[in-house]
Protein backbone atom coordinates (compact mmCIF):
# COMPACT_ATOMS: atom_id res chain seq x y z
CA UNK A 1 0.00 0.00 0.00
CA UNK A 2 1.21 3.48 -0.82
CA UNK A 3 0.28 6.59 1.14
CA UNK A 4 0.42 9.63 -1.13
CA UNK A 5 0.90 12.78 0.99
CA UNK A 6 0.26 16.04 -0.86
CA UNK A 7 0.67 19.54 0.53
CA UNK A 8 -2.03 22.08 -0.33
CA UNK A 9 -1.51 24.62 -3.12
CA UNK A 10 -0.26 28.15 -2.56
CA UNK A 11 -2.56 30.49 -0.67
CA UNK A 12 -2.79 34.26 -0.56
CA UNK A 13 -1.21 34.05 2.91
CA UNK A 14 1.71 31.91 1.67
CA UNK A 15 2.44 34.55 -0.95
CA UNK A 16 2.93 37.33 1.61
CA UNK A 17 4.40 35.15 4.42
CA UNK A 18 1.46 35.57 6.78
CA UNK A 19 1.35 32.88 9.46
CA UNK A 20 -1.50 30.50 8.74
CA UNK A 21 -1.27 27.67 11.24
CA UNK A 22 -4.84 26.53 11.84
CA UNK A 23 -6.48 29.74 10.67
CA UNK A 24 -8.31 29.63 7.35
CA UNK A 25 -6.94 30.91 4.05
CA UNK A 26 -7.78 30.14 0.44
CA UNK A 27 -5.84 29.07 -2.63
CA UNK A 28 -4.76 31.89 -4.90
CA UNK A 29 -4.58 31.59 -8.69
CA UNK A 30 -1.13 30.00 -8.50
CA UNK A 31 -2.30 27.53 -5.87
CA UNK A 32 -5.30 26.48 -7.92
CA UNK A 33 -3.07 25.90 -10.94
CA UNK A 34 -0.64 23.87 -8.82
CA UNK A 35 -3.47 21.63 -7.64
CA UNK A 36 -4.77 21.19 -11.18
CA UNK A 37 -1.28 20.22 -12.34
CA UNK A 38 -0.88 17.80 -9.43
CA UNK A 39 -4.15 16.12 -10.41
CA UNK A 40 -2.25 14.57 -13.31
CA UNK A 41 -0.44 12.30 -10.81
CA UNK A 42 -3.76 10.75 -9.83
CA UNK A 43 -5.94 10.94 -12.93
CA UNK A 44 -5.18 7.33 -13.91
CA UNK A 45 -4.37 6.04 -10.41
CA UNK A 46 -7.07 3.98 -8.67
CA UNK A 47 -7.53 5.33 -5.15
CA UNK A 48 -8.80 3.14 -2.33
CA UNK A 49 -9.50 6.15 -0.10
CA UNK A 50 -8.88 9.88 0.20
CA UNK A 51 -8.28 11.81 3.41
CA UNK A 52 -7.91 15.57 3.73
CA UNK A 53 -7.21 18.04 6.47
CA UNK A 54 -10.44 19.84 7.30
CA UNK A 55 -8.88 23.25 6.50
CA UNK A 56 -10.33 25.27 3.62
CA UNK A 57 -7.07 25.32 1.65
CA UNK A 58 -6.70 21.54 1.77
CA UNK A 59 -10.37 21.01 0.90
CA UNK A 60 -9.91 23.22 -2.15
CA UNK A 61 -6.72 21.41 -3.16
CA UNK A 62 -8.34 18.01 -2.74
CA UNK A 63 -11.32 19.01 -4.86
CA UNK A 64 -9.10 20.23 -7.69
CA UNK A 65 -6.96 17.08 -7.58
CA UNK A 66 -9.92 14.71 -7.58
CA UNK A 67 -12.38 16.42 -9.89
CA UNK A 68 -15.45 14.18 -10.16
CA UNK A 69 -14.12 11.78 -7.51
CA UNK A 70 -14.46 14.40 -4.76
CA UNK A 71 -17.32 12.51 -3.08
CA UNK A 72 -14.89 9.93 -1.66
CA UNK A 73 -13.10 12.29 0.75
CA UNK A 74 -12.93 11.91 4.53
CA UNK A 75 -11.99 15.15 6.31
CA UNK A 76 -9.91 14.94 9.47
CA UNK A 77 -9.00 17.59 12.01
CA UNK A 78 -5.89 15.67 13.04
CA UNK A 79 -4.36 16.33 9.60
CA UNK A 80 -4.53 20.11 10.09
CA UNK A 81 -1.39 22.24 10.20
CA UNK A 82 0.62 22.88 13.35
CA UNK A 83 -1.07 25.42 15.57
CA UNK A 84 1.09 28.49 16.17
CA UNK A 85 -1.24 30.00 18.71
CA UNK A 86 -1.21 33.77 19.10
CA UNK A 87 1.27 34.11 16.24
CA UNK A 88 -1.35 33.01 13.73
CA UNK A 89 -2.54 35.76 11.40
CA UNK A 90 0.59 37.84 11.92
CA UNK A 91 3.38 38.43 9.41
CA UNK A 92 6.46 36.25 9.76
CA UNK A 93 8.69 39.30 9.27
CA UNK A 94 7.14 41.02 12.31
CA UNK A 95 7.40 37.90 14.48
CA UNK A 96 11.01 37.30 13.41
CA UNK A 97 11.91 40.86 14.43
CA UNK A 98 10.03 40.82 17.73
CA UNK A 99 10.83 37.27 18.94
CA UNK A 100 14.08 36.07 17.32
CA UNK A 101 14.89 33.54 20.06
CA UNK A 102 11.44 31.94 19.96
CA UNK A 103 11.53 31.84 16.15
CA UNK A 104 14.90 30.09 16.31
CA UNK A 105 13.55 27.60 18.87
CA UNK A 106 10.68 26.86 16.49
CA UNK A 107 13.03 26.57 13.51
CA UNK A 108 15.24 23.96 15.18
CA UNK A 109 12.26 22.10 16.70
CA UNK A 110 13.40 22.77 20.25
CA UNK A 111 11.10 21.34 22.95
CA UNK A 112 11.64 24.69 24.71
CA UNK A 113 9.49 26.47 22.10
CA UNK A 114 6.67 28.02 24.08
CA UNK A 115 4.10 30.35 22.52
CA UNK A 116 0.61 30.70 23.92
CA UNK A 117 -1.73 28.26 22.20
CA UNK A 118 1.00 26.81 19.96
CA UNK A 119 2.08 23.20 19.46
CA UNK A 120 5.69 22.09 19.66
CA UNK A 121 7.16 20.11 16.78
CA UNK A 122 7.06 17.05 19.02
CA UNK A 123 3.33 17.51 19.64
CA UNK A 124 2.44 18.03 16.00
CA UNK A 125 4.55 15.02 14.96
CA UNK A 126 2.75 12.80 17.46
CA UNK A 127 -0.63 14.01 16.18
CA UNK A 128 0.38 13.52 12.55
CA UNK A 129 1.91 10.07 12.96
CA UNK A 130 -1.08 8.92 14.99
CA UNK A 131 -3.34 10.09 12.14
CA UNK A 132 -1.30 8.20 9.54
CA UNK A 133 -1.19 5.06 11.64
CA UNK A 134 -4.96 5.15 12.20
CA UNK A 135 -5.46 5.43 8.43
CA UNK A 136 -3.08 2.51 7.84
CA UNK A 137 -4.97 0.47 10.44
CA UNK A 138 -8.29 1.25 8.77
CA UNK A 139 -6.94 -0.22 5.53
CA UNK A 140 -4.93 -3.10 6.96
CA UNK A 141 -6.63 -5.54 4.59
CA UNK A 142 -5.90 -3.48 1.47
CA UNK A 143 -3.83 -5.01 -1.31
CA UNK A 144 -0.13 -4.26 -1.69
CA UNK A 145 -0.96 -2.12 -4.72
CA UNK A 146 -3.60 0.01 -2.98
CA UNK A 147 -3.15 3.78 -3.09
CA UNK A 148 -4.40 6.25 -0.49
CA UNK A 149 -4.31 10.02 -1.01
CA UNK A 150 -3.78 12.28 2.01
CA UNK A 151 -3.86 16.07 1.54
CA UNK A 152 -2.33 18.03 4.40
CA UNK A 153 0.14 20.82 5.22
CA UNK A 154 3.85 21.50 4.95
CA UNK A 155 5.02 21.58 8.57
CA UNK A 156 3.07 18.57 9.80
CA UNK A 157 4.04 16.61 6.69
CA UNK A 158 7.74 17.26 7.35
CA UNK A 159 7.43 15.89 10.88
CA UNK A 160 5.53 12.84 9.64
CA UNK A 161 8.12 12.14 6.97
CA UNK A 162 10.94 12.62 9.50
CA UNK A 163 9.41 9.92 11.69
CA UNK A 164 9.19 7.38 8.88
CA UNK A 165 12.63 8.33 7.51
CA UNK A 166 14.07 7.76 11.01
CA UNK A 167 15.31 11.35 11.32
CA UNK A 168 15.24 13.50 14.43
CA UNK A 169 13.15 16.65 14.41
CA UNK A 170 16.16 18.89 15.04
CA UNK A 171 17.51 17.84 11.62
CA UNK A 172 14.55 19.26 9.71
CA UNK A 173 15.91 22.80 9.55
CA UNK A 174 18.69 21.45 7.33
CA UNK A 175 16.07 20.44 4.75
CA UNK A 176 14.19 22.63 2.27
CA UNK A 177 10.57 23.51 2.88
CA UNK A 178 8.17 21.18 1.11
CA UNK A 179 6.85 23.23 -1.82
CA UNK A 180 3.15 23.83 -2.28
CA UNK A 181 1.48 20.72 -3.73
CA UNK A 182 4.56 18.62 -2.97
CA UNK A 183 3.80 14.93 -3.57
CA UNK A 184 5.46 12.52 -1.14
CA UNK A 185 5.01 8.75 -0.86
CA UNK A 186 5.28 6.34 2.06
CA UNK A 187 5.26 2.62 1.20
CA UNK A 188 3.57 0.30 3.71
CA UNK A 189 4.56 -3.34 3.25
CA UNK A 190 4.97 -6.30 5.61
CA UNK A 191 4.64 -4.06 8.64
CA UNK A 192 7.36 -1.72 7.41
CA UNK A 193 6.96 1.95 6.46
CA UNK A 194 9.43 3.32 3.92
CA UNK A 195 9.61 6.86 2.53
CA UNK A 196 9.90 6.39 -1.23
CA UNK A 197 9.42 9.90 -2.57
CA UNK A 198 9.86 13.50 -1.40
CA UNK A 199 8.33 16.26 -3.53
CA UNK A 200 8.16 13.99 -6.60
CA UNK A 201 11.84 12.93 -6.29
CA UNK A 202 13.05 9.46 -5.26
CA UNK A 203 13.98 9.62 -1.58
CA UNK A 204 17.55 8.48 -2.26
CA UNK A 205 18.11 11.50 -4.53
CA UNK A 206 16.93 14.10 -2.01
CA UNK A 207 18.81 15.91 0.80
CA UNK A 208 16.76 13.84 3.25
CA UNK A 209 18.80 10.76 2.37
CA UNK A 210 22.06 12.56 3.21
CA UNK A 211 21.20 13.04 6.88
CA UNK A 212 22.20 10.42 9.47
CA UNK A 213 19.28 8.38 10.75
CA UNK A 214 18.58 7.85 14.43
CA UNK A 215 19.64 4.21 14.01
CA UNK A 216 22.95 5.21 12.41
CA UNK A 217 23.64 7.70 15.19
CA UNK A 218 22.82 5.03 17.79
CA UNK A 219 25.16 2.53 16.14
CA UNK A 220 27.92 5.14 16.03
CA UNK A 221 27.48 5.84 19.72
CA UNK A 222 27.60 2.12 20.55
CA UNK A 223 30.76 1.62 18.48
CA UNK A 224 32.38 4.65 20.08
CA UNK A 225 31.54 3.36 23.56
CA UNK A 226 32.97 -0.07 22.69
CA UNK A 227 36.27 1.49 21.60
CA UNK A 228 36.53 3.64 24.71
Amino acid sequence: MRMHLVRHGQTDWNAVRRIQGQLESELDDIGRQQAIQRSGDFSDLPLSAVYSSSSVRTRQTTALILGERNDMVTYRDDLREVSLGIWQGQMWADIEEAYPELVEAHRIASPSFNVEGAETSQEVQKRGVNAIESIISAHKNASDEANILIVSHGAIMKTILAHYADLTLDQLHHLPTLPNCAHCVIRVENGQRTVEQIASEPFSETPWAQLPTRQAASNLAVNHAARS
